[in-house]
């Protein structure tokens, strides 16, 4: 009998049952066991059984017994039917082709074992549970071990130490870090980090032989110090008192606390790194030395002092009337640049667009401001002109001569409201003249515009909060103690229509003598919105990362604008190619970059607070002009350094690398590779006394060379 038979009759017998009597367990057993033997002989055996369960039936004592014999002899000739009637139908079967009896068996078998599941009792059943059941568990064992394994954390060890079973290479491998962490220590090559984030730093300390001591504070005794293996995870607790030799930290550290051969990256009193500080630092040095830092740091206002906000409305109303001198000279197609003055047709062509344009944009028709406002604007740059020319004051009569309410609310009028002046063309050749002596004079002429932005901030924050650019004077006045007012930049450097700024790292390894490194790589920021004055929206105007990534890019941009609002240097230098100026890179921005971060810590040098062995990272922060002229805007004490973008990738961990061989490798070969840092400045004539005299501390609230030409 083939497997399909069997299939067979154990389907029919389980939809068709035979017995009107429940057996009991001992007549259920017989049953399979005789069923058995009836499958496995021959027809003709089952008779000469029949003639032997005859034969035995007298010893048989009890009369359920014979009952329930006569109830399985009833069964063995049904089935003994039921056999012949399958060996018919395997015949019907076999003329048929066999893939189609096996998926009708299959599902023949698959809705019998639905229905009469309870009474699945053969062996060959249970087998198959079994083994089915043993296969899921596996099956289940191994999908949950995989998925363990994509969410777990790796441990920070080699996989070499999977190979690793026996005690002995356990024990040698603690020998071995342990005789480590002993000659580190003899060669003084400790480091301790508070770095959420150190792994830079790390990886390339451990390469160099250093080893770290895990504490909670650098100075921890020897209860809470330890030393763990960064390959197989050994960890040593130390019996003695080991102090750090590099000190790596963000916080605030006590000088006194360190030892003098001990390293850190931190320095104290750095005044240049806040912003009301850069500009108190950059003025009181202006005035002891021949440097005019109005070259590269935009004009800027501290109101926590008593002059300062005087001294700022002085300023705005100054910018005010050489705005007016400009807006003229564009009114009547003119530019300092430009010789050529139009003919009175274009001038009268010029002049219509820019009524329409008044109408538009202050909802309705244009007002007409008297020329007075020119004449006005006139005579106060000329005043200015000579006060920057001269530098004796006490000649200059300048008290009384214009009205500074009136004159600020028809320069209101012009550009905020769109008001035209009257008979401003004949004003053009003053205009012109004037402003280009100014242009020699004053080097932040080409930056000011015409709007009169001014961009407001708090002093003691960072990251772009709180940041807002401004146009009203009223509003500006308002602002506390507590704010910083710095000349916005009106005609930046733009990239395919988007303002952007650039972050310039530098490295200071030194003070007396001041030694400054400068890293040859950076990075640009871009704002997520098109440039435009019309709008003082922070997102347009402030391009600091932490502001941006939170903003979603205008649709309208451009579409060679990175989407992480950020580019390497080179890809910079890639578009000054395609516009055809490759070579400002090289002979304007490198250069004044580091002619102004060279001033700026100069000019900070005199307040640091002086340690020997110590260094420190610093972030600048760069605006351009038109004319590709760096501007200094902030200067960030220990910038972040976080990789959340492509570009942070490409350049932090060279960073880190080249750092660690300024601050360790240069010490004791001072030819040794210093990968992407270059040292841009160093004090020659050092003679080694460090001046500990408090800073000069005569300031100058007034902006230089800025008369006050306008009373209230």
């Amino acid at each position: 009998m083939n497997t399909l038979t069997k299939r067979l009759w154990k389907c029919i017998s389980y939809c068709f049952p035979f017995r009107k009597k429940k057996p009991n367990d001992n007549a259920v057993e017989e049953i399979e066991i005789k069923q058995e033997s009836l499958e496995k002989q021959p027809i003709e055996a089952n008779s000469e059984r029949e003639t032997s369960y005859e034969v035995n039936s007298e010893r048989e004592t009890t009369i359920e017994a014979n009952s329930e014999r006569e109830t399985s002899y009833e069964v063995n000739s049904e089935r003994e039917t039921t056999i012949e009637a399958n060996s018919e139908r395997e015949t019907s079967y076999e003329v048929n082709s066999e893939r189609e009896t096996t998926v009708e068996a299959n599902s023949e078998i698959e809705t019998s074992n639905e229905v009469n599941s309870e009474r699945e009792t053969t062996v060959e059943a249970k087998r198959k549970r079994e083994t089915t059941t043993k296969a899921h568990r596996k099956r289940k064992a191994a999908n949950k071990s995989k998925s363990t394994r994509k969410t777990a954390k790796k441990p920070n060890v080699s996989p070499e130490r999977d190979k690793l079973y026996c005690d002995e290479c356990v024990s040698r491998q603690k020998r071995c870090f342990k005789d480590q962490v002993k000659t580190s220590i003899a060669k003084k090559k400790v480091f301790w980090t508070d770095f959420k984030r150190s792994n830079d730093f790390e990886r390339g300390l451990l390469s160099r032989g250093w080893v770290k001591k895990i504490a909670p504070t650098f100075n921890a005794g020897p209860k809470k110090t330890v030393f763990r293996d960064p390959t197989y995870g050994h960890k040593i607790i130390s019996r003695y008192d080991i102090q750090p030799n590099l000190i790596l930290t963000r916080q605030r550290i006590e000088l006194h606390l360190l030892k003098e051969d001990q390293i850190t990256n931190h320095f104290c009193r750095v005044h240049a790194t806040s912003k009301s500080g850069l500009c108190k630092v950059l003025r009181q040095w202006c005035l002891s030395c021949d440097a005019n830092p109005h070259t590269f740091f935009p004009r800027c206002y501290m109101f926590s002092k008593i002059n300062e906000k005087q001294a700022f409305i002085d300023d705005f109303t100054m910018t005010a009337a050489c705005g007016i001198l400009k807006w003229v000279l564009r009114t009547n197609g003119k530019s300092l640049q430009d010789e050529v003055i139009p003919s009175r047709k274009e001038k009268e062509e010029k002049t219509a667009i820019c009524m329409s344009d008044a109408k538009i944009n202050n909802h309705g028709p244009a007002r007409i401001v008297p020329e007075d406002i020119i004449v006005t604007a006139l005579v106060a740059c000329q005043f200015h002109l000579y006060d920057l020319t001269h530098e004796d004051e006490d000649d200059i009569i300048c008290a009384g001569i214009v009205d500074r309410k009136h004159f600020i609310s028809d320069y209101y009028q012009v550009m905020h409201h769109g008001a035209h002046i009257q008979n401003s063309d004949k004003y053009v050749d003053y205009c012109h003249q004037l402003l280009c002596k100014l242009r020699r004079v004053n080097p932040q002429l080409d930056i000011d515009g015409e709007k009169n932005i001014w961009i407001s901030k708090p002093r003691n924050l960072s990251r772009g909060r709180g940041i807002r650019c401004r146009n009203d004077l009223k509003d500006i006045c308002s602002l506390g103690r507590e704010w910083v007012v710095e000349k916005y930049i009106e005609r930046p450097l733009l990239v395919y229509g988007t303002k952007f700024d650039l972050r310039q790292h530098f490295l200071i390894t030194d003070w007396y003598p001041l030694t400054i490194w400068f890293y040859k790589h950076s990075f640009l920021r871009f704002s997520s919105q098109p440039f435009t004055l019309e709008s003082l929206d922070t997102a347009t105007h402030v391009c600091n990362y932490a502001i941006q990534k939170k903003l979603k890019n205008a649709p309208n941009r451009h579409p060679n604008l990175p989407e992480e609002n950020m580019w390497h240097s080179d890809e910079f230098k890639e578009y000054l190619c395609t516009i055809g100026k490759e070579q400002v890179w090289d002979s304007i921005i490198i250069p004044g970059m580091k002619k102004a971060l060279i001033h700026t810590m100069k000019a900070t040098r005199e307040n640091v607070k002086y340690r020997k062995n110590s260094f420190d990272l610093f972030g600048s922060d760069f605006l351009f002009g038109e004319n590709f002229q760096p501007w200094l805007l902030e200067i960030q004490y220990k910038p972040g350094i976080t990789k959340d973008t492509s570009v942070m990738w490409k350049i932090v961990p060279p960073m880190v690398e080249d750092m660690l061989r300024v601050v360790i490798d240069y010490k004791d070969d001072p030819n040794c590779n210093v990968g992407g840092f270059e040292l841009i400045y160093k004090q020659a004539n050092y003679t080694g006394n460090v001046s500990r005299s408090a800073p000069n501390t005569r300031t100058d609230a007034r902006h230089p060379g800025l008369g006050s030409y306008f009373t209230s």
